[in-house]
This record gives C-alpha cells, structure tokens and sequence, in this order.
C-alpha cells in the first residue's frame, strides 16, 4: 500500500469527534480519555486542541493529558473578529492564551488564526454570488488582512507559527478574498491553513488552490464535501449550519474531493496534515462506528498519496 509522502504527518482533530465550537455545552460529549484513546489507537501521533477546556484548563494540564497517549498538540483555532478592530483587540486575550498552550506544548503546530463567523456571512455562506454581494468593501478587507498579520507576529514573537484558515461563513471564504488575503499579507509572516472541505463550500477549487497557493501553505485540513448537500446550499434550500447536520462533510472518497489530485500537489508539503470530518452530534455509544469510518478516511488518505 502506498503511503503518505515522509514529510506529511497525519493528525486527528476533536471536531471530527462531535467535540468543537458548534457543540460546546453539551453534557453528552464523548470524555477525552476515551477520544484520545481512539485515536492513538488509530495510529495517530497528533491532535488539534478543540475547544478551551476540553483537554484541561491549564496549558500544563492539556500537556499532561496528550503525553499520556503519546500524542503531540498540532495546531489550536483562534477565532478573530477581524473586520471589528474593537472586537479584535478584545479577542488577543483569547489568542494569547491558546499562543501560551501552544508553546508549553513545545510548538509542535501552528495556532490556526480565522475570520469570526457572524450572522452577515453565516447567511451567504456556500453561496457564492451571496458571498460575493456579502464582502468587505476594499479599505476594510485591507484593514482585516493588517489584523490578521497583526496576529500571526503575535504568535510568531513567542516562537509559535501562524497560519490562517479561510473558513465558511467568515469574511474569507471565497477564491477572491483567498487570493486578496494572500496579497496584501507578508509571506514571510502569514501563511494558511489550507482546508479542502471549505474551499469548496466556498466557491474554490482544492487542487488549484493547493497548486496556486503551495508556497503559502503551513498547515492542512483534508476534509471531503458532499455535493448533493452541498448542492442543496447553493440553492437555498439548506442553509450551511443545517447542512453541517445534514453531513455536508462527509466520509472520504463518497464526496467531490479529488485527494490524489490536491496531495499530488503538495508533495513538498513539510507539516501536519489533519484529517477531519465534523460531526455535530457523537455520543459514547457512537464511538465504534465513528472509529469504523475514520479507519477508511485514513485509508483512503494513504491511498491517494
């Protein structure tokens, strides 16, 4: 069997465990001793930090946690209210706190930096010409992609790297506002977390952003991306949160993401390569099955690389 190229290290995230920002507070999510027992056992040497609290409150507590499973903290999200720079301030407070998980961790992974979702975007979100009607005006997309470098020196000031992740329902979503936030940013300072599920929610091509955008990739989600759900978005008959319940990310090689093609792409991609499908409602009684399909997106990785 083919395996992924050395240089690609594959991670597992919380969110593909029904545990991220869309089911905080619910009291049936799976414990983490039993998630990260899954995925060591799957065979993963990584994991995203998922939501604050979850692995424990303190940075020494979450580090204490995963070295128990021999698992290293591969990237955290830090969600940002770029285009408010009230709120953005407001939220550094958050950011520095996952930067400082991040660094007790020994920076294994970037902190994932991204637009806030807001009502504005959440209602055009995977509908491209209602994102299109839906973005920022020139000077203030200018002002929000200053913010975002503004971050990732944060980050990078206390030795964590930075990438940011053009997200649904954000203010980079779409091709165009990529393309803008990779141009009126310093290389040298932001780079993205390259997503291939949202690409295409969002109106882009994975394999022509993996191949546009190669040199600018520091970090990289695989997701898959049912088009029947998908094509229920764009004509309005879903909007996206519903379609997240109705399994718009779907299990690997059922959905329209050619992995062969975007991995082909990437194959002088040095870091983790997480694999996710969200999940908005995973109980302990549907820990087997959710392992069963994580054993064939895994596979179907490998094979495709």
């Amino acid at each position: 069997m083919s395996t992924t190229p050395a240089a690609i290290r594959l991670a597992s995230a919380p969110c593909t465990w029904g545990v991220w920002e869309r089911t905080v507070g619910r009291d049936d999510l799976i414990p983490p001793e039993r998630m990260l027992e899954t995925v060591r056992g799957l065979g993963y040497r990584g994991i995203e930090l998922g939501p604050p609290g979850y692995f424990g409150g303190e940075p020494r507590d979450v580090v204490r946690t995963l070295a128990r499973y021999g698992l290293d903290l591969v990237g955290a999200f830090a969600p940002l209210r770029i285009a408010d720079e009230e709120g953005f301030l407001d939220d550094l407070g958050f950011l520095d706190r996952t930067i400082e998980t991040l660094a007790a961790a020994g920076a294994h992974g970037p902190v994932v930096l991204a637009g806030d979702e807001n009502e504005v975007r959440l209602a055009a979100a995977g509908k491209p010409d209602a994102v299109r009607q839906a973005g920022l005006p020139e000077d203030a997309f200018r002002r929000a992609a200053e913010r975002v470098e503004r971050a990732a020196r944060r980050a990078r000031e206390r030795g964590v790297a930075a990438t940011f992740h053009p997200h649904t329902a954000t203010y980079v979503e779409s091709p165009e506002e990529v393309a803008a936030l990779l141009e009126h940013t310093d290389p040298e300072v932001v780079q993205i977390c390259f997503d291939t599920g949202h690409t295409l929610v969002g109106g882009g091509d994975p394999v022509e952003l993996a191949r546009t955008a190669r040199n600018r990739i520091g970090h990289l989600h695989l997701k898959d991306v049912d088009p029947v759900v998908l094509e229920r978005v764009r004509a309005r008959e879903l909007s996206v949160e519903q379609a997240w319940e109705h399994g718009l990310f779907c299990p690997f090689g059922e959905g329209a993401v050619d992995f062969a093609a975007v991995l082909a792409e990437l194959e002088t991609f040095d870091g983790w390569a997480v694999i996710e499908q969200d999940r908005v409602a995973v109980q302990v009684d549907d820990l087997e099955s959710v392992r069963e399909v994580e054993e064939r997106n895994l596979a179907v990785v490998r094979q495709a690389a």
